[in-house]
């Protein structure tokens, strides 16, 4: 009885080995198919092979996702040839000219483009960025500010022009290192751009067209800190410096080339220069209490001998570097 017992224990496990290597297999032969299949959608993607054949399958699925979103929303534009050698060039030659980066959003906020030389300016690069939602790279504060960026709350608007200042992450030290994402800080960012509506040619379970798609192109140009400017500055550029409440407390003198003759002179800015700044300035400044950089709009300074000259500005708040509270604010002023 004993021997039998024995030899049934010994043929259900050879049965259970039999089936767990079955199993095994199937499990092999499963992985084996999805691989393959994530190997084949990551060269559909619009990449070199040496960058789609180092992605995962999380980033090929959500960059496959991302590009079918554009191709959506694109569907019912015209076909753009492909770009030769000189043309390439020239795209090249594009970006360096802007200083910055070329966005597009859905109205979700998801990152639907980011041109390459991102990563000049945030570290980060375009396929680390791409098919992400905007949200997980921003400041909290910000995103009520790009979700009304966003949304149409007039109504339909064919082409609504953009232009505001989020604060991104950024992982480049000031000496030039990149470090983890999550010791990255924050980098402000003026984007100025369009809100696009295109055609949605899909129809609903209802048989009634779907409204159009929101897009938004941009251009991103990070704001530069005063310590990275290079010195000596331009004639037609000057640095000044302000309390918190925006009172001049230093200024440079090449400033008297165009609005300056004499000592008496700065005192007349000084005094009298607030007189003249348009509503949209005091905008610009709020906006540097609230997120520590801003570029300003076109506006004019009361020159001393009558008239006025055109200037656009950099402002950057400075912090103490023991207490870290504001200490003052840098301006780099641009001339037009």
């Amino acid at each position: 009885m004993r021997k039998f017992a024995q030899q049934r224990s010994s043929y259900f496990d050879r049965n259970s080995e039999k089936r767990k290597e079955k199993s095994r297999d199937a499990a092999r032969v499963r992985r084996s198919k999805e691989t393959e299949i994530f190997y084949d959608l990551a060269h559909q993607l619009p990449l070199a092979h040496s960058k789609s054949a180092q992605l995962d399958k999380a980033s090929i699925m959500r960059l496959a996702i991302s590009y079918l979103k554009t191709r959506m929303i694109f569907a019912d534009t015209e076909v753009v040839k492909v770009e030769s050698s000189t043309d390439q060039q020239m795209s090249d030659q594009y970006l360096k000219a802007m200083e910055g980066f070329v966005l597009s959003l859905s109205d979700e906020g998801d990152i639907l483009y980011l041109s390459e030389n991102v990563c000049k300016y945030l570290g980060l690069t375009q396929l680390e960025l791409t098919g992400h939602s905007i949200f997980d790279f921003t400041h909290p504060c910000d995103h009520e500010e790009i979700r009304d960026v966003l949304c149409t709350k007039n109504g339909y608007t064919k082409n609504k022009a953009c232009s505001f200042f989020m604060r991104m992450k950024c992982t480049l030290t000031s000496k030039g290192r990149n470090v983890n994402l999550k010791s990255a800080t924050y980098k402000v960012i003026h984007c100025q751009g369009y809100l696009r509506s295109y055609n949605n040619s899909q129809v609903n379970s209802l048989g009634c067209k779907e409204p159009p798609l929101l897009c938004l192109v941009a251009i991103g140009e990070p704001i530069p800190h005063p310590s990275n400017i290079e010195f000596p500055l331009d004639c037609k550029t000057f640095l000044s410096r302000h309390s918190m409440d925006m009172k001049f407390t230093y200024c440079d003198e090449s400033v008297k080339i165009y609005m300056l003759s004499d000592k008496e002179g700065v005192n007349l800015v000084i005094n009298y220069t607030c007189n003249h700044i348009l509503t949209d300035l005091f905008t610009s400044f709020f906006t540097v209490y609230q997120k520590g950089q801003v570029t300003t709009g076109q506006y004019r300074l009361l020159a001393r001998r009558s008239g006025y000259a055109w200037v656009e500005t950099q402002a950057t708040i400075i912090y103490n570097n023991r207490t870290e509270k504001p200490q003052c604010i840098v301006c780099v002023n641009y001339v037009i």
